[in-house]
């Protein structure tokens, strides 16, 4: 828990290095804005986030990693786990191209059981249109993505107006990890009831509780639990 609390710090900087980079015109992807993100080396907090993503795998996992860019969740796969990157643009070898602002964008043929999306649905010019998409394509499949809230509008502008939204896609919808104003939501791809119920994120739960001098001895010592002798 402290680990994925401690990574979850990190998504506070993951969408901001991005803004300025790209943009999104009125019909169509700007390829030539993302082929350079992919192209850059992957920053610390990209790295970041994909460690947390990958704290939700289970060994044997076939991840299916939309928006992959420079791959570096790849690096974080645990052991037996196989990793089919798609992005709007090749920039490394093996990837299947996809833009997820065309309405009939497409998936890999290869079979896969998870689908992740870092730092993707902030950036589309329809995200219902995506995820409703993504639902068709992949229903039953778990996953695992982040959303950005510090630019969002209309209906997604809050945490419960994204759980409204999003859960029309994604059942057993979950706001895994929440700070600042960014979500790390997982669940099942697949039509749901609109529901602006959710969860308390864990984050909230466990900073309820924890005590400065609790997190200052599991972070210097990179423990993932108390000591005996300190609980």
């Amino acid at each position: 828990m402290a680990n994925i609390v401690e990574m979850a710090v990190a998504l506070g900087d993951c969408m901001s290095a991005l803004e300025g980079t790209v943009c999104i015109n009125a019909g169509s992807t700007d390829l030539a804005g993302w082929k350079k993100v992919a192209s850059e080396k992957a920053k610390q907090s990209w790295h970041d986030r994909a460690q947390l993503a990958a704290a939700f795998l289970r060994p044997g996992d076939i991840v299916c990693d939309l928006g992959a860019g420079a791959q570096p969740l790849r690096s974080f796969l645990p052991e037996g786990s196989h990793y089919i990157p798609v992005d709007c643009v090749d920039t490394l070898p093996g990837t299947h191209l996809a833009d997820f602002n065309a309405p009939d964008f497409t998936l890999p043929s290869q079979d896969f059981n998870v689908l992740t999306a870092l730092g993707v649905v902030n950036w589309l010019k329809d995200e219902e249109a995506f995820l409703a998409r993504l639902s068709e394509l992949a229903e039953g499949k778990f996953f695992i993505f982040t959303y950005d809230l510090w630019a969002a509008q209309r209906e997604l502008g809050s945490l419960e107006g994204c759980m409204a939204v999003f859960s029309r896609y994604i059942r057993n919808l979950t706001p895994a990890i929440v700070f600042r104003r960014r979500a790390f939501f997982t669940g099942t791809l697949g039509r749901g009831e609109t529901n602006g119920a959710f969860r308390t994120p864990t984050t909230n739960i466990y900073l309820k509780y924890l005590r400065p001098q609790e997190y200052l001895v599991l972070k210097l010592l990179k423990l993932k639990m108390m000591p005996r002798w300190l609980a």
